[in-house]
């Protein structure tokens, strides 16, 4: 037997241990070939929606690779570490450090190649399945292709990427003695011990940040959001380490809860386990976390349809200033498409006056009051009273109501120098967003003052019952209007002379690209998760063999197979469920602070990703626990 025939057999009889580490590694690399499968793929690259879908597939796939390279390190780390008492035994044999440097490095090199092999294969097969749905998602028709560059970069990425992880294990091994290799993790344990102040450290950290969390709103999440997350992290971190073990000691000086049947066991060694695992199941809470706040914050943003809906009162607008000569010609086209899509519809025209904020320079769209109620009659919103220079700003969209606050400051008109004074925010919009910006009501005394040194637009506004059939109306004025910002991107002064608004079009759009970013989000998310729960995993099972023998003692005094599974299972669940819920919390906060920035409720969605998640970590839970039992039972009989 050569040197490579021993590193592959080390691999194969180790091969219950590594399963979790293979099995992710090449679920990273499929999800990481099928990523680069959609983005290389012909027909993703041309428009500007299929091109938006192709950079979210790269910087998704690059996400994975990344996040793979610190998960493949970390697991070598893991199992190096309990594999010090074989290295004693091998080094006892004869075998130097550097020999030893060179058995893991192929051992590594076996696992990375296999995974890569694997992956690709299943790759190759569910490529068709991610052409399909993810095609279905981002509304493109996908044919099954495969481009010689996805392969390519799919294999040669994973395995630089090997190499490099194969390399580094050189340094985690160290050069210790044969006697340090032999205790390995087998040495005394020292009783758990927790530092108070770190743990009421941990407790003001995650209590300020949940609090800051909850708190934010529209105006302050941007400046919170850092803090919050810095907070949670440190926090977490100290939870795990430091909390966790003060709380179970807590527990353990609580005698009549902890002597009663066989707490005593299940608590004592939990104390343990919680100082051994901290750092692990601080990375599974932290990449659990990241996974739920992903996946539901872009699961969030489908409200954003409702709330899109709302900053279009009118489903089609057309805006004609001053110097367009072709409105009636639009017009008479944009109503012949309702005729031919049998809509019926209703019309509204407004007159709208343009001038210049002395304060800020920018442009001010001003309506008049009567205007405004007229409007507001229409969308049943309560009407408004203006006197003399009295105003009202108006939200040009619906979330940004929030953001105006107020409303009360003076706005001094630049060509008039008429000064008007806010006295709030009014309820609207009443006109379609895209139709003007930094909208003020005015009163219609004022509008008599400044039309001569305004400029003027009229917007026409069509209201429609089933405006989802809508969607091709106005079309041909709706590429008009794309080929003059074409025409016409360099000068960044010129504005064209008309507008035009479909909130059919936009709608589909805007899903379009939701599901674009919903689909590499879950598939993000998917690595995460399954990387958290081998975390888990390969924890568990090297440990498995000072567990039997603990097991095995315990059942010479007379542990019944009854006990032996409540004691086993307890554990399990606080193992597999303590990090989890924990990263559920955080991101009920999370949440919660996202919650401030919409208008309409995103607790069902942010409900149904957490509970998927949980659903899927039981399921994965059950799966375990079968088969641990499976083993500890055969070590007692």
């Amino acid at each position: 037997m050569n040197f490579r025939q021993f590193a592959f057999n080390n691999v194969f009889r180790n091969k219950r241990t590594y399963a979790a580490y293979f099995l992710s590694s090449a679920f990273s690399v499929m999800i990481f070939f099928i990523y680069s499968v959609i983005a290389f793929h012909p027909e993703m690259q041309e428009g500007m929606v299929v091109n938006l879908a192709s950079q979210a597939m790269k910087i998704a796939q690059w996400i994975v690779y990344v996040f793979s390279f610190f998960f493949i390190l970390y697991s070598v780390s893991a199992f190096l570490k309990t594999r010090q008492h074989e290295f004693g035994v091998l080094m006892m044999q004869g075998m130097s450090h550097r020999q030893m440097n060179r058995l893991v490095f192929l051992e590594n090199m076996i696992i990375g190649i296999a995974s890569i092999i694997v992956g690709i294969v299943v790759g190759l097969v569910m490529a068709k399945v991610g052409l399909v749905v993810g095609g279905n998602m981002m509304d493109v028709q996908l044919s099954y292709y495969i481009a010689p560059k996805a392969l390519t970069l799919t294999g040669g990425s994973f395995f630089v990427l090997f190499i490099v992880i194969s390399f580094l294990t050189q340094f985690m091994i160290g050069k210790s003695k044969v006697i340090q290799l032999l205790q390995g993790t087998n040495k005394p344990k020292p009783e758990p011990k927790a530092s108070l102040l770190l743990s009421l450290l941990a407790a003001i950290l995650l209590g300020g940040g949940y609090f800051l969390a909850a708190t934010a709103n529209a105006g302050t999440i941007g400046i919170l959001m850092l803090p919050v997350i810095v907070m949670t992290i440190i926090g977490s971190y100290f939870l795990f380490t430091q909390l966790s073990v003060f709380i179970i000691n807590l527990i353990k000086k609580n005698r009549n809860f902890f002597w009663r049947r066989t707490n005593l066991i299940t608590i004592s060694d939990l104390a343990y386990r919680m100082k051994d695992n901290a750092r692990m199941f601080f990375m599974v809470c932290i990449v659990s976390t990241v996974a739920f706040c992903a996946v539901g914050s872009l699961a969030s943003f489908g409200v954003l349809g409702k709330q899109t809906e709302l900053s279009y009162p009118f489903q089609i607008s057309y805006l004609s200033k001053e110097d367009n000569k072709r409105a009636s010609e639009h017009l008479d086209r944009i109503e012949a498409d309702f005729k031919n899509a049998n809509a019926i519809y209703e019309k509204v025209t407004t007159t709208v006056l343009y001038q210049t904020s002395k304060q800020s320079e920018s442009g001010v769209s001003l309506l008049s009051a009567s205007e405004y109620n007229k409007l507001a009659a229409l969308l049943h919103i309560d009407p408004i009273q203006l006197k003399g220079t009295d105003a009202m700003v108006m939200p040009h969209n619906f979330e940004y109501k929030k953001i105006l606050g107020a409303g009360k400051r003076d706005i001094t008109l630049k060509e008039s120098g008429i000064k008007l004074r806010s006295i709030g925010v009014a309820e609207g919009p009443v006109i379609s967003q895209g139709m003007g910006s930094n909208w003020v009501i005015i009163s219609d005394e004022v509008v008599e003052k400044i039309q001569g040194s305004s400029k003027k637009g009229i917007i026409t506004g069509y209201r429609l019952d089933a405006w989802e059939d809508a969607k091709d109306v106005g079309q041909h004025v709706n590429e008009e209007l794309k080929s003059w910002y074409e025409a016409h991107a360099e000068d960044r002064e010129a504005n064209p002379s008309f507008g035009f608004t479909s909130l059919a079009d936009l709608l589909a759009m805007q899903n379009q690209m939701y599901s674009i970013m919903m689909f590499s989000a879950l598939l993000v998310g998917a690595v995460f998760f399954i990387a958290s729960g081998s975390f888990l995993y390969f924890r568990l099972y090297t440990d498995l063999e000072q567990d039997k023998e603990r097991y095995k003692a315990i059942g010479k005094i007379g542990l019944k197979d009854k006990e032996l599974s409540k004691i086993a299972t307890t554990q399990l669940l606080l193992l597999f469920f303590i990090p989890i819920i924990v990263a559920i919390i955080h991101s009920v906060f999370a949440f919660m602070a996202l919650q401030s920035l919409m208008d309409l409720s995103i607790a069902g969605q942010a409900f149904k990703v957490l509970g998927g998640f949980t659903v899927a970590q039981i399921i994965y839970f059950m799966a375990i626990r079968w088969r641990y039992m499976k083993h500890l039972r055969e070590a007692l009989h």
